[in-house]
């Protein structure tokens, strides 16, 4: 990796900086309040996203929560959990979780860093396009898992693009 097309983190642009710059790039809606964190928002094909980053400067973690408004029937939430807990053991690289509390899906990953501190602004900004996209995929299952009569594991062809049931 050149220092051209290179952040490095700590020596010259702080990660948060470098994901404001992608945000003002691509025309993202961003909300910044504290040095540490960004909160984007990102429209999708399904719903308009809300990707809070942050930097844990002691541990050397970036780490993005994806979330998006679910509000399912009080009787469907059990079927819910049962659909998150599938797409968790299907290959994904984040994790999903619902909290009911506040009605919100999230997406987290992460990535821990070496000393080095080294990304790209396209693999900075493929990471974030990646936790939408990884979100968007999935949003069809849970819609399905929740207002659909079908059972969890077949809400799962919705992002694997099979076939479940008989017409």
């Amino acid at each position: 990796m050149t220092r051209a097309t290179s952040i490095i983190f700590l020596d010259e642009t702080h990660p948060i900086d470098a994901l404001e710059l992608i945000a003002h790039e691509e025309n993202w809606e961003f909300a910044r309040d504290d040095d540490n964190e960004i909160i984007v928002r990102i429209d999708g094909g399904w719903k308009k996203y809300t990707v809070t980053a942050s930097w844990n400067v002691s541990r050397n973690l970036f780490k993005t929560i994806c979330t998006f408004k679910m509000m399912p029937p009080r009787k469907k939430i059990v079927k819910l959990y049962e659909t998150i807990n599938l797409v968790n053991i299907s290959d994904v690289d984040g994790s999903f979780t619902y909290d009911n509390d506040e009605q919100l899906m999230n997406y987290s990953t992460n990535i821990l860093f070496s000393e080095e501190l080294l990304i790209s602004n396209t693999e900075l900004r493929d990471w974030i396009k990646s936790s939408i996209e990884t979100t968007e995929k999935f949003y069809p299952t849970f819609q399905k898992s929740c207002w659909g009569e079908v059972m969890p594991k077949d809400a799962m062809s919705a992002a694997f693009g099979k076939i479940a049931g008989h017409a």
